[in-house]
């Protein structure tokens, strides 16, 4: 009889296969001008794009504009959903909702990078795994709570930096180590590998890398764009489960203040082996992933993005094997600041 994976592998491998450890390329040389050429907008002239049927579209060069002393509200929400298939011809289902309110800080701005702390301020989380239920709201903790979230309530207020590179994509990751260290310090050390995999996945290293590539990550690289423009960013995911992503981005629209950004991919298998965990082996079969964002053209930060993963999966435990199913959809949203500097507390309230 195939029994259902337990929480611990749900915490584990599968849990972080959301947001994954994407590989971007390093950026290039570094160029001797004040500021490069990917943090100052431009527009294009009529023969930079070919092509008809956007020839009177406006066109705007999609880029980070950030400077030194910024501040940024962001609020994030991930919504699981594992299916598995059973003998019994009836579906077993886990859910998981994780809902953090976090800031993003520019610290420095150098000519090739840009150096951005990550602040936690708030986190919700529920889940529904294997019959286990819970449910934490950081704000209205009890004094023991369970061990699962115990790292989500020592992140508040906590955080780390990191570099953005030319590409926008991640360079490099500062203080994380002693960041995962501080969240750990309360969960029994026989714990800590498999709730350390979470919490790296969804708001630690690998849920920035996740929260780059839902927005920062997706703006074009060198010429204007307008709309119907197309390119594509395929991404490798090594952990904790290898895939590759093949991401399409066309820009929908653009006015002088936002630009609407369409994602469209394909997830394959990656030709390097599989996930095992606890005599536990996942391998990736196939997947696709769509959405929107929507960014601020003045600082090219998202104002909203809605991205759904979906990645079909087949769970070998000797000698039996089976499928599963999941469903990741990522909100990501920009979040109000009130007279004061104090952040509106919009969205967590229901």
């Amino acid at each position: 009889m195939i029994r259902p994976i337990g929480k611990a592998i749900w915490l584990t491998g599968v849990l972080a296969l959301m947001l994954g450890c994407e590989k971007a390329e390093q950026p290039s040389a570094s160029r001797t001008r004040q500021l490069p050429d990917w943090m100052v907008e431009e527009t294009a002239g009529p023969d930079d794009l070919p092509g008809d049927l956007f020839r009177d579209a406006p066109t705007a060069k999609l880029d980070l504009q950030l400077k030194s002393g910024d501040r940024f509200p962001l609020r994030k929400v991930v919504r699981q959903e594992l299916t598995q298939s059973t003998l019994t011809g009836t579906p077993s289902v886990s859910q998981s909702e994780l809902e953090v309110m976090f800031a993003i800080t520019v610290q420095e701005v150098q000519a090739e990078r840009v150096k951005l702390s990550v602040r936690y301020d708030r986190v919700r989380y529920s889940h529904d795994i294997a019959g286990e239920r819970v449910s934490f709201d950081s704000i209205s903790a009890p004094q023991e709570v369970p061990v699962a979230v115990r790292a989500y309530r020592d992140m508040v207020g906590d955080g780390f930096s990191f570099w953005l590179g030319e590409n926008n994509q991640i360079a490099s990751v500062e203080g994380f180590t002693d960041f995962l260290r501080r969240c750990m310090r309360n969960v029994p050390e026989e714990l800590r590998s498999s709730v350390m995999l979470g919490i790296e996945a969804t708001s630690g290293e690998d849920g920035i890398a996740n929260f780059v590539d839902n927005s920062i990550g997706l703006l074009p690289p060198g010429a204007a764009r307008r709309p119907g423009d197309t390119w594509s960013q395929p991404r490798f995911v090594s952990r904790p489960i290898p895939m590759q992503i093949e991401n399409d981005y066309t820009l929908k629209n653009v006015t002088d203040s936002e630009a609407v950004v369409e994602i469209r991919g394909a997830i394959s298998p990656a030709n390097v082996g599989s996930a095992q965990s606890e005599g536990v082996k996942v391998r990736v079969v196939g997947g696709s992933t769509q959405g929107t964002c929507t960014i601020y053209r003045q600082t090219g930060l998202p104002r909203e993005s809605h991205v759904e993963r979906v990645v079909d999966m087949i769970v070998t435990m000797a000698p039996v094997e089976f499928r599963q199913q999941k469903r990741i959809v990522t909100t990501i949203e920009s979040f109000p600041v009130v007279s004061g500097g104090q952040v509106m507390q919009v969205g967590f309230e229901r």
